[in-house]
């Protein structure tokens, strides 16, 4: 639980190329206002908008200058990062893993640790910087797929990601099918239930400092049918 008078800071990172009108912040964006119904500091950033260039494995950011040697938006945006306590990966499923940009700017983040290495949870690992103050991190991410399944490889991938940076792994919001909620949205169908559940998952990380198994499930739900949903998606592919 945060104490009272405490501000959390939260950043988070939408890669979608959609960035608000995709079907990702249909679920990133009642998490994060949940959050800020607690009283978090948030920060929303789209990497469609931001010059990130890829990583050239020089090292020196790692080793001696805690900076890129690349003039792009990281210069600036590396030093909120390191501030946030709190960090949300948002993307869609791309081939299995997150979106490319979102790959880019993880990839930049290798400043934030030494490149020396220590013996941590039974594994070498880089260890963090001082100023690095991320404590939690949590996946936000949908997919067109029906099966939640489709989402491990992701899942696996921003878990480590967090083992690398010493931050707690706090959990997913997973949108399986994220085509088909836009749909019902837009028709009125009951299903108010899921965005209200990504609120909640943000009220209860930054009252309670975790995020409850049955809000999470509840983001998760199937919508329609399997078969439902694949007939349905033949019958678009086949007409558009």
């Amino acid at each position: 639980m945060t104490l009272k008078g405490e501000i959390m800071k939260v950043v988070a990172i939408n890669a979608s190329p959609n960035k608000d009108k995709g079907n990702t912040a249909l679920i990133l964006n009642p998490f994060l206002e949940g959050m800020e119904d607690q009283g978090a500091e948030v920060e929303k950033y789209f990497t469609s908008e931001l010059k990130i260039n890829p990583c050239q494995g020089d090292l020196n950011c790692m080793k001696t200058t805690d900076k890129c040697f690349q003039d792009d938006d990281m210069e600036w945006l590396l030093p909120i990062i390191r501030r946030a306590e709190i960090l949300v990966f948002a993307s869609p499923l791309y081939c299995d893993g997150v979106s490319g940009p979102m790959k880019m700017f993880m990839d930049r983040l290798v400043p934030m640790v030494h490149l020396t290495m220590e013996i941590r949870n039974g594994r070498l690992r880089h260890p963090p910087k001082k100023d690095l103050n991320v404590k939690k991190a949590v996946l936000v991410s949908n997919c067109g797929f029906w099966e939640i399944e489709n989402f491990d490889p992701m899942k696996a991938h921003i878990k480590a990601f967090c083992d690398n940076i010493n931050a707690e792994y706090v959990g997913e919001l997973l949108r399986p099918h994220g085509p088909i909620l836009e749909a019902m949205l837009k028709n009125d169908i009951p299903v108010n239930d899921v965005l209200e559940a990504a609120r909640q998952a943000g009220n209860q990380l930054i009252r309670y400092g975790k995020m409850f198994d049955e809000t999470i499930n509840n983001i998760s739900r199937p919508l329609i049918s399997r078969d439902d949903y694949l007939e349905m998606g033949n019958q678009h592919i086949t007409s558009g």
